[in-house]
């Protein structure tokens, strides 16, 4: 929200509370000669230009309408390229039309679950293979939830007329959520055992039998007392 006292806001832009330079938008008169004269300002409309990265933002009163806010989360980021830019198309239409984006993101299912090495045409199979590898079958109850397997699959790409905001926004947080459970742990773990010292080899010894004696003591001869006799 915009702070007309201190100008700062969290810039929709590169993320980041920074100071604005806010402007109230003056209207002009248009004649032959272009425009000559001033008409006052455009009641509530408030152009902002932040510090840093300067980038605008349009207001009316403490409402932002440009550039349009989504609901829905940004991609993680190990989620790989193709993947993001279809991820991100569907962001930018999602309030607007949350069919559309649900459609692009079942398709991003499909390649990420292809991405993570599965070749299987039956995408249900292909999750399926995934969970006997390791992954969570929550992944795979979810899945059927917002129909991207199952009997009432959406197929990937395909407009469906039940898709609402809330579906889309669970195709989105799901699709992050595979991410960060595959390739996300995956990295870190790798980045944890390369930072490890490496430990040399233990030099396993040879088994060797070793044969049991029997350790006999001899007995000690205790000699017979002797009688003195006077």
């Amino acid at each position: 929200m915009l702070d007309f006292k201190t100008k700062t806001l969290n810039c929709p832009h590169c993320k980041t509370r920074t100071k604005h330079k806010c402007y109230y938008l003056a209207k002009r008169g248009i004649t032959e000669k272009g425009f000559n004269y001033y008409e006052g300002f455009v009641p509530d409309l408030i152009f902002g230009l932040c510090s840093l990265c300067n980038n605008f933002t349009l207001w009316i009163n403490d409402k932002i309408i440009y550039p349009q806010l989504s609901c829905t989360p940004q991609p993680t980021e190990d989620m790989p390229l193709g993947i993001k830019e279809t991820f991100l198309e569907a962001r930018e239409i999602v309030m607007k039309s949350p069919r559309a984006a649900s459609a692009l993101l079942r398709l991003s299912l499909q390649k990420l679950i292809k991405h993570l090495g599965e070749k299987s045409r039956n995408l249900e199979t292909a999750v399926l293979n995934l969970v006997d590898k390791g992954l969570s079958k929550k992944f795979y109850d979810a899945l059927l939830v917002v129909r991207v397997i199952g009997k009432n699959a959406v197929k990937p790409g395909v407009i469906n007329s039940k898709d609402d905001v809330k579906t889309a926004i669970a195709l989105f947080n799901l699709l992050n959520m595979l991410v960060e459970s595959t390739i996300t742990q995956q990295r870190k773990v790798n980045q944890l055992y390369t930072s490890l010292p490496k430990l040399k080899p233990v030099k396993r010894r040879k088994k060797t039998q070793r044969k049991k004696t029997k350790i006999v003591k001899k007995r000690a001869i205790i000699p017979k007392p002797t009688l003195l006799y006077r």
